[in-house]
């Protein structure tokens, strides 16, 4: 967002606040008269402008600084002063200016010395500078110099300095830029870290974010043209925009990560809105077409999109303070952080329009300390936000470790239980029959006239106990999983259910024919659910008809057990309802619900994922 919030302030205060005078002291103490003339027809010539100055269509221009705003017309600048001895250079302070001609007029003839702009190649420029400069003739009492930038904005601060004041100029922009830079790739290179280290998309967004920004400071300082682009005619004159634009759209996404708003918020769904609507605008920036020739439509549209982004960075300030307002501590820190890049951006620009004084430092860097300062301020925030979310993490594994202990201890509960009824079960049925067995083996054995019908028993008690321990193995183990797998084991179950006749259960199994690609513990966990399930019908639920269904979904799988039996409250039922049930599933990492009422049924629906898969959120 601030990137382009600094273009729209650029472009309100420099239409807004007239430039007041600043007069500059110069060591030569020479005389310096600064004329414009406006080209409504852009289309004068140097001979035109020339005859235009002495005819006095010329207009003083004090203090010197060529500032009409959005404009569709061509200005020429006279410039008078005598004859200097010392090399003097001429600064047009704006980086962005599309075509600019330099004359010396000389005994009434106007020699050109050169021609540039960011429509030409950099080279191009007559002393290599991030702006433009150009050097004065001498003996010439006058020079003319042409500037366009129709269907634009124009601001453009003119002053005379010597070729050693430049120089030092120049030097010192390289090193404060070089450091200030750095600071900022420094950042980025942070955000970089976190987002590998993490993999949350709001460290990502915010290393797009800044070297975005950083681009846009480039763009408007004049270093990307110097650096990075200087042989494009096309790229120059819409580099700032389409940085400020395109930070926008990045800008609110980092925002929304950062301040953790809802996707589906109301405040969320109208900054799509406004990132769907710059996107078209940056798209109409950067298509590759000569907007002069679309001038007036072009000047439009350049001109209303100050006044939207106005909107929108008002809504998004009044969307911080709501949020501000619920305590959320990281829109405080993005608030603090623009305002503090705004006082920079405003001192800066108010100083260029001549109405404050600043010290050296901040009348030239003040943008980019700003810029490096909100940077800082939300570095600092995002550590912060990382280390408590470190933190939080923590504390989040020390709960699933205390659940998984919770959970262990049920399972190994439960088996305790399942092993004490098994012993139980082998104690009181399979040792009564194998006693009374052997009872009627001894009296066949010495013989009798019911001999016969001792043996009949034995064999009859010897088959109920080989069914008894069938049932018990089943319990144990259900070895029809590894002969014939998962559906064949339970329908073997349901039909052993059946054949009781104590109730009447139907079974549904859908899927599962790829069912040897899951793991075996898998499948005898989902074996052991649904037995479990059965078996508290048939002992307590009093039923005559049981559904069940197993469906194999796409990412999940679902166990649907239903009963027509005396059913219960579920608000009187106690925590340790289907323990060992609800202690597989979790173990699964799925869901249990369980519907009831009494004399009305039960029905337990049980969502499990699939291996490798999780399950999707409840809504």
């Amino acid at each position: 967002m601030p990137g382009y919030l600094l273009s729209v302030l650029f472009l309100f205060i420099f239409t807004a606040v007239p430039a007041q005078p600043d007069h500059p002291q110069h060591t030569d103490g020479a005389a310096r008269t600064f004329l414009v003339w406006e080209d409504s027809s852009r289309a004068a010539t140097v001979s035109e402008a020339l005859e235009a100055y002495h005819t006095g269509r010329f207009s003083p221009l004090d203090p010197p600084y060529l500032n009409p705003g959005f404009t569709t017309s061509v200005y020429w600048v006279a410039l008078e002063m005598p004859p200097q001895q010392e090399a003097l250079i001429l600064v047009a302070d704006n980086a962005h200016i599309n075509h600019l001609e330099w004359y010396a007029v000389t005994d009434g003839h106007a020699d050109s010395l050169a021609v540039t702009g960011d429509f030409h190649p950099f080279r191009q420029r007559p002393v290599i500078y991030n702006t433009f400069a150009f050097p004065l003739q001498p003996r010439a009492p006058l020079h003319l110099l042409k500037v366009d930038k129709a269907f634009e904005s124009l601001q453009a601060p003119l002053k005379i300095v010597t070729r050693q004041e430049l120089q030092d100029n120049r030097s010192e922009e390289a090193l404060m830029n070089g450091i200030l830079t750095g600071i900022i790739l420094l950042i980025v290179l942070f955000g970089i870290f976190l987002f590998l280290t993490t993999r949350e998309p709001v460290y990502g967004w915010y290393a797009l974010y800044v070297l975005n920004m950083l681009g846009w400071i480039w763009a408007n300082k004049g270093l990307g043209f110097h650096f990075l682009w200087p042989d494009s005619y096309y790229f120059p004159s819409r580099s700032r925009l389409a940085f400020a634009t395109a930070n926008l759209i990045i800008g609110v996404q980092f925002l929304s990560a950062f301040i953790g708003l809802d996707k589906n918020s109301r405040i969320r769904k109208v900054m799509r809105v406004f990132q769907v609507i710059w996107g078209v605008i940056l798209l109409l920036i950067l298509w590759p077409m000569d907007y002069r020739v679309f001038g007036e439509y072009s000047m439009s549209l350049q001109s209303s999109i100050p006044v939207f982004t106005l909107i929108a960075v008002l809504f998004i300030a009044a969307a911080l303070v709501q949020q501000i307002r619920k305590g959320n501590t990281p829109a405080l820190i993005y608030l603090v952080a623009t305002l503090v890049l705004l006082v920079f951006v405003t001192l800066e620009s108010l100083y260029h329009l001549g109405s404050v004084k600043l010290p050296e430092f901040f009348a030239h860097f003040g943008i980019f300390t700003g810029v490096v300062l909100e940077m800082i301020i939300i570095t600092f925030g995002l550590a912060a936000r990382f280390n408590f979310y470190r933190k939080e993490k923590e504390a989040v594994l020390v709960q699933m470790h205390e659940q998984q202990k919770a959970l262990t201890d049920t399972i190994i509960t439960v088996e305790a239980e399942q092993r004490k009824a098994l012993a139980d079960k082998l104690h009181d049925e399979i040792g009564s029959m194998l006693s009374l067995t052997s009872l009627h083996l001894g009296a066949a054995r010495n013989g009798g006239p019911a001999n016969g019908e001792k043996l009949e028993q034995a064999s009859g008690l010897l088959m109920t106990i080989s069914q008894t321990i069938r049932n018990i193995s089943h319990q144990l183990t259900p070895v029809a999983i590894e002969k014939y797998g998962l559906l064949h084991a339970i329908s073997d179950m349901v039909q052993i259910a059946n054949s009781s006749g104590r109730v009447r259960i139907e079974l549904v199994l859908i899927g599962f024919r790829n069912e040897q690609s899951y793991p075996s513990n898998y499948q005898h966990t989902i074996y052991r659910i649904i037995q479990e399930l059965l078996q508290n019908i048939i002992k307590h639920a009093d039923a005559s008809n049981v559904l069940i269904q197993l469906v194999e979904l796409e990412e999940s799988c679902t166990i649907m057990v239903e009963d027509n039996g005396r059913g219960f409250d579920p608000a009187q039922a106690g925590p340790g309802l289907l323990r060992s049930v609800r202690a597989k599933v979790d173990y699964l990492q799925g869901r249990m619900d369980i519907d009831s009422q009494p004399q009305q049924g039960t029905m337990t629906n049980i969502e499990i994922p699939l291996p490798g898969k999780t399950l999707t959120e409840q809504h």
